[in-house]
């Protein structure tokens, strides 16, 4: 079967990459434009180019979650192919970071952020433009990275003149230098090296003789399937997002073929089927002004700037006592709780007593959230500032050093269940049964994260409806002692980082000394005995949970990074046309998608609107359907815009292109305002007709009932349509024609018996008729 042309002329996207090389002081860094759809592999030539080196060494890619890519030949690490990776689904937003790293002996690291996703300009899409850049690149491989590189860049600036050899053999005469460093520093005065002349016009000539390598066939964004990313052989995704080797080849995640599963953010919303709806969010200086007034997180933060430059740790891997003290006071950890440590004297009475750092309750906390996210880093005895440090006064690096750090904890924590120790850990039963638990406390964030402003999740009734269908007694009252755990650890860990309220909520009973703390197997059995001869005491209260807007805006980034939609409303003006229809059916309010359609409008002409919404009603699966649905919304608004008629002309000739999807929504949107184009399908109604059903066939029969019933009060319900026109609905050739027709027989039948059986009858016809097509 042949691609079919598209209706009107394509703007391919592009992504406008900003790509820094870290530890060069002045900054050397390009602004790279180059096609969305390339392979990270093509990305990497690209680079290569852009910063002037030559392919000698070995390279990878590293993306925020601790994904490699890179040719899978080359390292004997698990990653995915570089080629078989696409840009736009690797980094599918703004804002987006990844690292290029090349020559692993050197390592030249190369940070790589998403400035803008856009439609293509003149002069671009069909190679790489250079948009700017500063600093000229010398020759620099095998340098030894970018100490070896300044310190040449030094000499440079120093006028200093590497002394030369000249040899004299067989006849012949040549220069000899002492090392590759003179003989490059040779070359720069040979040439008149200037490293404050760069040329983005230069670079861009360079890389339009770099051949791109684009995504083959369509693309579809979301979660992982066929055709999507998977994990490499031999290893699995953890719920951190993390690749981990699995261990003998087997485990809870191997299929029975030996192939390796994913477990993953995406594979538990695929399960559930849950849509998350588009969400108000601050803007990001306001929350990274909250993220300032979270003193755990900023007391971490503070430790790592302290550990800058080392600090000796003990043989067990602690700070030494006195140091701890010094933390206490110069990196002021104590500000977590003044109002128990804020006196000065008493605090340094207090922290003399202390004679270990694992009992300066101050540095605790902090110490261990700043391993955790890679604030601080130990080598050996000694603990320095580690590479996810943030700038302290960089307000978005901190908020994105919080999201991922804070908000990635939690998460790994929510789909985590809690081990089970003792006497519970053994039970195959019982290990089966905590295997099979759904991640509630997961999917509690979840529907937290959709809650109306001001609103409040009741705990104890989510987890409960959660555990519906598994019978009171021993087994229940288990799982609902680990989940309540889980929850108050999740809970917990949130609330202290600023990222979630509870009200109402009892904390589990305090032991009167720390050796009395019971590991979770034992709370677990001490409640389930409890509960086979029914005493105990009661349950603690969970009281409710709501997610705060930084807590919100944290857990958006990882649903992002997995590939779910997350809509923030207001955000959408420089998106694509698909991103938009997307979101749009997840908005709360219509006054809300009004706003976000007028704000994408304000953006672009009305004339490339309609061209961009028209190119994204392509496809004939659901998902695509689900994105006609919505073109209306979106085409009422630009012909209402449209003040040169140019827009209208886009419609008419999409109508009659030919190319399906396309040419129906135009279609249907000209027929809606009364002028029907010339020359459309002649059967392009029901098109649409089945088209717009074909959604909802597999939330089963419910869901679509009441979609047909749907409707202005008094007006024509879909309902009403598809009857007036139930003959002829096989006739349009809609290739799910037959599925979705005999799915609204089904819905249809407990509304009216007689028009069932007509559906009946079409849904045989489109069957036949598909048949007899896929004979020929």
């Amino acid at each position: 079967m042949t691609a079919q042309r598209s209706s009107v002329e394509r703007i391919p996207p592009v992504h406008q990459l900003k790509v820094s090389l870290e530890g060069m002081k002045p900054p050397v860094w390009r602004r790279l434009v180059v096609p969305s759809d390339v392979t990270l592999g093509s990305l990497h030539d690209v680079i290569q180019v852009a910063f002037g080196w030559d392919d000698m060494h070995l390279h990878a890619f590293e993306d925020r979650l601790g994904q490699r890519y890179a040719p899978p030949e080359d390292l004997d690490l698990p990653v995915f192919d570089e080629e078989e990776a696409v840009l736009a689904d690797a980094l599918p937003r703004t804002g987006n970071r990844m690292d290029y790293t090349y020559d692993f002996g050197d390592d030249w690291l190369h940070r790589i952020t998403v400035e803008a996703v856009r439609p293509a300009q003149e002069g671009e899409g069909e190679h790489a433009v250079c948009a700017g850049g500063r600093r000229v690149m010398p020759p620099a491989e095998d340098l030894g990275g970018v100490w070896g590189l300044a310190g040449l860049l030094d000499r440079y600036g120093d006028g200093e003149r590497p002394s030369a050899t000249v040899v004299r053999r067989g006849g012949e005469e040549w220069v000899e230098y002492d090392g590759l460093h003179d003989e490059v520093l040779a070359g720069l005065y040979e040439e008149g090296f200037d490293p404050a002349a760069f040329d983005p016009a230069e670079l861009t000539g360079a890389l339009a003789q770099v051949p791109l390598r684009r995504a083959a066939g369509p693309r579809r964004k979301g979660r992982a399937g066929p055709g999507g990313r998977q994990t490499p052989p031999g290893t699995y995704r953890c719920e951190c997002g993390g690749l981990h080797p699995v261990p003998g080849g087997s485990g809870p995640l191997a299929e029975d073929d030996g192939a390796v599963g994913e477990a993953s953010l995406s594979d538990v919303l695929g399960a559930v089927g849950l849509r998350l709806p588009a969400v108000r969010l601050p803007g990001e200086g306001d929350l990274a002004r909250v993220v300032r007034e979270v003193p755990a997180f900023m007391a971490a933060v503070r430790l790592g700037h302290w550990c800058d430059g080392g600090r000796e740790l003990t043989p067990k891997g602690l700070l030494r006592p006195k140091l701890a003290r010094q933390a206490v006071e110069e990196a002021e950890l104590w500000r977590i709780d003044p109002d128990e440590w804020g006196d000065a004297e008493e605090r340094a009475a207090r922290l003399a007593k202390v004679r270990s750092a694992a009992d300066m309750e101050p540095l605790d906390l902090p110490w261990e959230w700043s391993l955790n996210c890679g604030f601080v880093e130990v080598e050996g005895n000694r603990a320095r500032a580690g590479g996810e440090l943030p700038d302290e006064g960089d307000d978005m690096a901190l908020l994105a050093a919080w999201q991922e750090g804070v908000a990635g904890a939690a998460v790994e924590l929510s789909l985590t269940f809690p081990a089970m120790g003792g006497l519970l850990g053994e039970p195959a039963p019982l290990r089966e049964l905590t295997d099979e638990a759904p991640p509630l406390v997961f999917l509690m964030l979840l529907a937290a994260y959709g809650l109306p402003d001001g609103e409040w999740l009741d705990v104890a009734a989510f987890l409960t409806d959660g555990m519906e269908g598994l019978p009171e007694g021993p087994a229940r009252r288990l799982v609902r002692a680990l989940l309540t755990e889980q929850y108050d650890d999740t809970a917990g860990t949130l609330e202290l980082f600023g990222a979630a309220e509870r009200e109402g909520h009892e904390p589990p009973p305090v032991p009167e000394a720390a050796w009395e703390v019971p590991p979770v197997g034992d709370v677990a059995l001490a409640l389930l005995l409890d509960g086979l001869d029914g005493g105990g005491e009661a349950a603690p209260s969970l009281g409710r949970f709501r997610l705060t807007a930084l807590g919100r805006s944290g857990l958006r980034m990882l649903l992002v990074a997995a590939g779910v939609p997350a809509p923030v409303i207001g955000s959408l003006a420089q998106t694509d046309a698909r991103t938009l229809l997307v979101a749009l059916d997840s908005y709360p309010s219509e006054a809300d998608a009004a706003a976000e359609v007028a704000g994408w409008l304000a953006a672009r002409s009305a004339a490339d609107a309609a061209v961009q919404v028209v190119d994204a009603c392509d496809g004939t699966e659901p998902g695509d359907a689900l994105r006609r649905l919505q073109a209306p919304r979106v085409l009422v608004a630009v012909l209402e815009a449209d003040r040169t008629g140019r827009a209208k002309a886009v419609l008419r000739k999409a109508a009659v292109s030919k190319v399906t999807g396309c040419s129906h929504a135009a279609a249907s949107m000209l027929r809606r305002i009364g002028e029907p184009a010339e020359g459309e399908d002649a059967w392009g109604l029901e098109w649409m007709l089945v088209d717009g059903a074909l959604p909802f066939v597999g939330a089963g029969e419910q869901a679509l009932r009441e979609r047909l019933l749907a409707g202005p009060e008094g007006g024509r319900r879909p309902l009403d349509q598809v009857a007036e026109h139930a003959d002829d609905l096989w006739r349009a050739g809609h290739p799910h024609a037959g599925e979705v027709l005999g799915a609204l027989a089904d819905a249809v039948k407990s509304l009216d018996k007689a028009l069932a059986k007509r559906l009946r009858k079409a849904a045989f016809k489109a069957a036949s008729a598909n048949n007899a097509g896929s004979a020929k």
